[in-house]
């Protein structure tokens, strides 16, 4: 039997889904320079866009890919492989497939209208399948890698699952290796998620007390800090990541990104009883619409933005870099309802979820009733 989740687990996951899928946000506002950001003297700000898009952005990726895994034991022992697989079909292949033909849409429109197609995909059908379903390259909304890496972590479970339980340091030293040395075998377009997924599972597997689970999370928090600091000091010092053995790189990713999922989750514990952590909460029924629209919103309002707060490296892109997201947030809502009462459109955009009711009336008056 596979132990219920404690509410208060719970609670925190919702306001974790929210939150990294914010922080993630930063990740994917373009510059709008051809330049390596990274290799310039570090100002203030420039120290800032490093923290944002290279320490916060990238590595909420990794408590996401742990909270996927953590639920996917339940699901599996529930529903079997079988209807697993097709129930992620549904929710993870589905909305990569039609945003994706949304993007394609809206590019070959602003194609007609500028004259501009050199983001369009190659018309083959190997070209079609990489822009739709990321099988060997990014696809045309490129955050979406996940959902196909995610889909296929899903196939995997019952192979992990089974590892996990009869020898789970065995098991999370396979998936290492793989991480290590399979980027070439085009099963993930980031091996490094299946780490993460595994430990997920694993975690639910061992079903540790949350008391155990916080002591494990303010552990690697201090593991962060150390982590911070390396990674801080590579950028003031303009030691290009690119540049790097390619193995010392994996290496000091992977650790970031362990830490920092201890990190997020040492942090939300902290600041759960807070304003802050009720609204990530209240938003997180929009966390999937947001995540999959706003690459889209980025490419194209980023554009607008850019001409009038420059690119990355003048006075006024900060306006951009910190406005986009918000933006993206209040879209994701709008765009949530205008489609809600569609349930084709909510399956085919919005996994089937519905969107939920009053939101902003609910979170104003919590507002209001704390302050």
């Amino acid at each position: 039997m596979v132990s219920a989740v404690p509410p208060e687990l719970s609670e925190r996951v919702r306001i974790a889904r929210f939150l990294c899928i914010f922080l993630m946000m930063f990740v994917h506002v373009q510059p709008g320079i051809a330049e390596n950001v990274y290799d310039r003297d570090a100002g203030f700000f420039d120290v800032v866009y490093f923290i944002f898009s290279r320490l916060l952005g990238l590595s909420s990726v990794s408590l996401l890919s742990i909270v996927s895994g953590y639920f996917v034991v339940a699901s599996l022992h529930k529903s079997g492989f079988w209807k697993l697989a097709v129930s992620k079909l549904r929710t993870l292949v589905v909305p990569l497939v039609a945003w994706n033909l949304l993007m394609l849409a809206l590019l070959a429109v602003y194609g007609l209208l500028t004259g501009k197609w050199h983001d369009m995909p190659s018309f083959t059908p190997m070209g079609l399948a990489n822009a739709l379903l990321a099988l060997t390259q990014w696809p045309l909304d490129v955050p979406l890698w996940f959902l196909r890496d995610l889909f296929v972590c899903c196939l995997f479970a019952p192979l992990l699952q089974a590892g996990l339980k009869r020898s789970p340091l065995a098991t999370i030293l396979a998936v290492t290796l793989f991480m290590a040395f399979g980027e070439d075998w085009l099963i993930l377009q980031r091996p490094q998620l299946l780490l993460f997924f595994a430990l997920g599972m694993w975690l639910r597997i061992a079903a540790p007390d949350l008391r155990t689970m916080e002591r494990w999370a303010w552990i690697l928090t201090i593991g962060l800090a150390v982590m911070v600091t390396i990674f801080l000091t590579i950028r003031i010092e303009r030691i290009l990541l690119s540049e790097m053995d390619a193995m010392v790189r994996l290496s000091l990713d992977t650790l970031l990104r362990i830490t920092m999922a201890g990190g997020f989750w040492a942090a939300i514990g902290l600041v759960k009883p807070s304003r802050l952590a009720g609204l990530c909460a209240r938003l997180e029924p929009y966390a999937f619409f947001l995540f999959c629209s706003h690459a889209i919103l980025f490419n194209f309002l980023g554009i607008v933005f850019r001409r009038f707060f420059g690119n990355y490296g003048s006075e006024l892109f900060p306006v951009t870099f910190f406005t986009l997201p918000v933006i993206a947030v209040v879209c994701s809502i709008i765009g949530l309802q205008i489609i809600g009462r569609s349930r084709l459109l909510l399956f085919l955009f919005n996994a089937g979820h519905s969107a939920p009711q009053r939101l902003l009336s609910s979170a104003k008056e919590k507002y209001r009733t704390a302050t």
